[in-house]
């Protein structure tokens, strides 16, 4: 499932995060906002295909694996051992076991998204090549400190690299075409799985969110919460700065070593003990108080995803029993594989 859900980021990454579509808001008006913007817009009209290493870095080894990814009419297909796909706003990744699944149905966006400018400064950082191809560098800065850098074809505006660095410079996670052909018109779509599974996440209105489960509109770093969903008995609550997105899952239960990825990180979150993780797709830390164990998913920075969850207001006292502990393993899971 780690590789699966590196495939997913992977795939994701090129046409943008489904809770973020800005649906509704004008082409023209989007490309002078947002350079992400520009580079979704030039993977959904831009044919492509070539294959590409994903980095990312756990602790301080920094790891890497290759895919094959090609993308046409808003469709875009990423192959290694396993699969992934984006249509338009829907996720679906494949499981050789039982085929494939939803991770985030279509029409389930977000509202309220806010502008990256909220919380960034973009600017032009000169230009590269990438994959024989003369590119315009982005850089994205939150804060005086450089947290992306895109590199944009010129022409086609399409994402050909994606560097995501620490707050010391530090690289952390990177997507790169090593080889990639653009604008072949002639290029099929990817097929799109005729029947998957449909066990995605459900929108929850505000008021079906268990009281024990609500957590407040802002986080730490800029984040808004954009929505509640429910999966599997599991409430997920959506964070966005503009840029990155995150989730809290709250459950009630215990905790023990059981729960938890091997390859785990023991830290501690305002004197709590707490541990961290890092797949493809990004990072997560999971920690309890009382009888609430909450884990924090997504692509951002560690050092960031640590400030936010120092953030979290924690329920000291909750009710026993509430949920099955099988829940809280079946989030980490879902996230690590149980690795």
């Amino acid at each position: 499932m780690k590789r699966v859900l590196g495939l997913a980021a992977l795939a994701a990454v090129l046409i943008g995060p489904a809770p973020l579509a800005n649906a509704g808001v004008p082409r023209s008006q989007q490309e002078q906002q947002d350079p992400l913007d520009e580079a979704r817009w030039a993977a959904e009209e831009t044919p492509f295909a070539g294959s590409v290493t994903l980095q990312w870095r756990e602790a301080s080894v920094l790891h890497q694996d290759k895919f094959t990814v090609k993308g046409t009419q808003g469709a875009v297909l990423a192959e290694g051992q396993r699969s992934a796909m984006a249509v338009g706003a829907e996720r679906l990744v494949y499981s050789p076991a039982d085929g494939w699944h939803e991770l985030w149905p279509s029409g389930l966006g977000s509202v309220g998204h806010p502008d990256i400018e909220d919380a960034y400064d973009v600017r032009p950082a000169g230009t590269d090549r990438v994959a024989g191809y003369t590119t315009d560098v982005v850089e994205v800065v939150k804060k005086g400190v450089v947290r992306e850098r895109l590199d944009l074809e010129a022409t086609t505006k399409l994402l050909l690299r994606r560097r995501q660095y620490d707050d010391r410079g530090v690289l952390e996670r990177a997507f790169v075409f090593d080889q990639i052909q653009i604008g072949d018109r002639s290029m099929t779509p990817p097929t799109t799985p005729p029947a998957p599974k449909h066990d995605g996440p459900e929108v929850l209105a505000p008021m079906d969110v268990p009281s024990s489960e609500r957590a407040p509109r802002t986080l730490a770093a800029g984040y808004r919460r954009l929505g509640a969903y429910r999966q599997g008995g599991v409430v997920q609550l959506l964070y966005s700065d503009g840029l990155y997105d995150l989730s809290l899952f709250q459950q009630q239960g215990g905790l023990d070593a059981g729960d938890l990825p091997t390859q785990r990180r023991a830290i501690r979150i305002e004197g709590r003990q707490a541990w961290e993780f890092s797949w493809p797709g990004g990072e997560g830390v999971v920690w309890t108080a009382g009888r609430t164990v909450y884990t924090l998913v997504g692509d951002v920075p560690p050092d960031e995803l640590m400030a936010v969850a120092s953030s979290v207001p924690v329920h000291r006292s909750t009710s026993v029993g509430h949920r099955l502990r099988q829940a809280c393993r079946s989030v980490v899971e879902s996230f690590t594989g149980g690795l």
